[in-house]
């Protein structure tokens, strides 16, 4: 059941990125795009972080957020779970509508901040959503109008980018714009933006370059940045002091409350719920117990699966199967919740 600790801690800088299952589509009009974007000012609201840039694709989305005293976590279960749940009700289907976890990629900010800006907000354009540069100026679905534009967006954080740039208001986001229509560097060509630069694991670092079968089952702990920050970032890893990283207190507090309620609930042991038994109270138990641990603490299918003595497999089939009743999202908010203040949902 152990995991290992986030790269994630305040003022962490994440390049992150999710993709529809089987890249399926998470957006079929306008409508659910500016649900979704309705849906980010308000995790935002209620989870404090930063975005500097993002990007809705057909199948997939992109962020460049930083996080503050709330962990990156919350703020993806709170939008990536609201939107499957809208998503799911309004085409009427059940099951996965992202694929797996979503990824996060830790970035060196005084390195890749600007590049990564440029990116992300070059997606729609790369992509041939839209046409030209002066289309994507207009374009409602990345963060871009919202620097041409500051205050389009209020959610989002564009002082700090634009302060990168010199002289007053109207220089600056023409400089902005100017270095948006830059020519593309080798970097955006060789998958580092998408995958990162270094792999953080037990065995000490991995840099992408080294051969493809060395990463082969190695952690996917991802960062983007130059050597000296990979390594910084790994010996605060070894040291594992509560300055710097996260621990997974939340994750295993959270597994221990959900396996209480279900067991006094159904009146189930914790041994007949990881037992081979057929019974509909006992499904019915391990499907909420798989779609919470998958949806909403956001722990693996491994992980999952050890637990509940499931699959990969059987674990995801369970927690697509599971069909919440009326109260089940203020229940289960009770049962998560850090404090009386705090909602999962």
């Amino acid at each position: 059941m152990s995991r290992s600790n986030r790269l994630d801690w305040i003022s962490a800088v994440h390049h992150v990125m999710a993709r529809g299952i089987e890249r399926r589509t998470l957006f079929k009009d306008d409508k659910d795009k500016a649900q979704f974007v309705s849906r980010i000012e308000k995790c935002v609201a209620e989870t404090g972080v930063s975005i500097y840039a993002w990007a809705l694709m057909p199948n997939h989305i992109h962020f460049l957020i930083q996080t503050r005293k709330m962990p990156l976590s919350k703020f993806m279960q709170k939008l990536l779970t609201g939107h499957a749940n809208y998503f799911n009700i309004k085409y009427d289907r059940v099951g996965h509508l992202f694929q797996n976890r979503y990824k996060s990629i830790l970035v060196q900010a005084e390195i890749y901040m600007l590049k990564l800006i440029r990116y992300i907000h070059m997606n729609p354009l790369t992509a041939g959503e839209v046409s030209d540069f002066k289309t994507l100026k207009m374009y409602p679905w990345t963060g871009h109008p919202g620097l041409i534009y500051p205050g389009y967006y209020p959610w989002q954080e564009t002082a700090q980018i634009l302060n990168t740039f010199s002289g007053n208001k109207t220089n600056k986001i023409k400089q902005y714009a100017q270095f948006i229509e830059e020519p593309e560097e080798t970097v955006y060509q060789d998958g580092r933006f998408d995958e990162g630069s270094f792999l953080l694991g037990a065995n000490g670092l991995l840099s992408l370059e080294e051969s493809r079968e060395e990463i082969r089952g190695y952690s996917q702990y991802r960062i983007l940045g130059e050597m000296d920050f990979a390594r910084s970032i790994y010996n605060q890893v070894n040291r594992t002091s509560k300055d710097h990283l996260r621990d997974r207190r939340f994750e295993h507090e959270s597994v221990e409350k959900i396996l209480k309620y279900v067991q006094d609930k159904w009146l189930i042991s914790e041994r007949v719920l990881t037992s081979k038994g057929r019974t509909r109270s006992l499904s019915r138990a391990r499907e909420l117990v798989s779609y919470v641990f998958v949806n909403i603490i956001g722990m693996s299918l491994v992980d999952s699966g050890r637990i509940l003595n499931l699959s990969c497999q059987g674990v995801r089939a369970a927690a697509a199967r599971f069909l919440p009743e009326y109260d089940f999202n203020s229940e289960i908010n009770k049962i998560l919740s850090d404090n009386t203040d705090t909602k999962i949902f």
